[in-house]
C-alpha cells in the first residue's frame, strides 16, 4: 500500500481548542496532522481550567469523549469517523462495564471501532479513570478542508 503522504504536500496542523486545557502551556498539542494522519494526545476529564470533572467513571469518560469530540469538530469530523478507539482504564474490573461502557455505547454505533482497553494502576494524574485516543483516518480531501485559523487550528512549519 502506498502511503497517503506520498500524494500530499506534506502541511503539519496542530490543533488546540480553547475548550480544552491550553496544552502547549506544559509542552505539547491536543492534536497535530502530518503527512495526512491524525495524531492525538489521550483525552481525559479535564476541562479548559484543568479542572477534572467527575470522581465516577461514567462521568469522567462523558467529559473525556467530549474532549475527542471537540477535537474531531475542530478538523469537520465526527465519533462515525473513528477507526479504532484505545482506552486506558483504572481499575477495569470495576469501572469497564459498571459505566464506561454505558458511555460509550450512548456515543458508538454500527459499525464499530476497533477498540482496546488497557487498564492501569493509575493514570498521570491520580483522580483520573480514564483517557482516551482515537485513530481517524483523513483524506486528501479531508486535509485539504482544514482552514487554519490560527488559534485552534494553526499551520506548523
Amino acid at each position: 500500500m502506498i502511503p497517503l503522504s506520498r500524494y500530499l504536500t506534506v502541511t503539519r496542523y496542530a490543533i488546540n481548542p480553547p475548550e480544552l486545557k491550553d496544552a502547549r502551556e506544559i509542552g505539547y498539542n491536543h492534536a497535530i496532522i502530518d503527512g495526512g494522519q491524525f495524531y492525538m494526545a489521550g483525552q481525559v476529564a479535564m476541562d479548559g481550567d484543568s479542572t477534572v470533572v467527575g470522581d465516577d467513571i461514567e462521568t469522567q469518560a462523558r467529559k473525556a469523549y467530549e474532549n475527542v469530540g471537540t477535537l474531531l469538530e475542530a478538523i469537520g469530523k465526527s465519533y462515525a469517523d473513528i477507526a479504532k478507539v484505545t482506552t486506558h482504564i483504572v481499575d477495569p474490573d470495576e469501572h469497564y462495564y459498571n459505566g464506561y461502557k454505558t458511555v460509550y455505547w450512548d456515543i458508538f454505533d454500527e459499525p464499530y471501532p476497533c477498540h482496546t482497553v488497557l487498564g492501569h494502576e493509575q493514570l498521570a494524574n491520580e483522580e483520573y479513570l480514564v483517557e482516551i485516543e482515537v485513530d481517524v483516518p483523513l483524506t486528501a480531501a479531508d486535509v485539504e478542508a482544514i482552514e487554519p485559523d490560527g488559534a485552534v487550528v494553526r499551520e506548523l512549519p
